[in-house]
């Protein structure tokens, strides 16, 4: 279980395989972990790509950068 201390959100701003890009709300650029299964996945870089056009916030884990399977009302 995540508590709110180890939740940020992030912005998408790069996708480009085998990388994806964020930006923390404090400004910071970090690079996402992803898993083995994420990057061998074609639908989850195309959804990443659209996440990103549309300028969306997600939660992410900041001990990890990874992107949290559950939505904000979890945390």
């Amino acid at each position: 279980m995540f508590t709110k201390a180890s939740v940020i959100s992030v912005q998408i701003r790069k996708v480009f395989y085998p990388f994806i890009i964020a930006k923390a709300k404090d400004g910071h650029y970090l690079y996402l972990n992803l898993t083995s299964t994420e990057r061998k996945d074609s639908v989850f870089w195309e959804v990443m790509l659209r996440i990103s056009q549309a300028n969306l916030w997600l939660p992410l884990d900041k001990n990890t950068y990874q992107l949290l399977e559950s939505d904000w009302l979890s945390v």
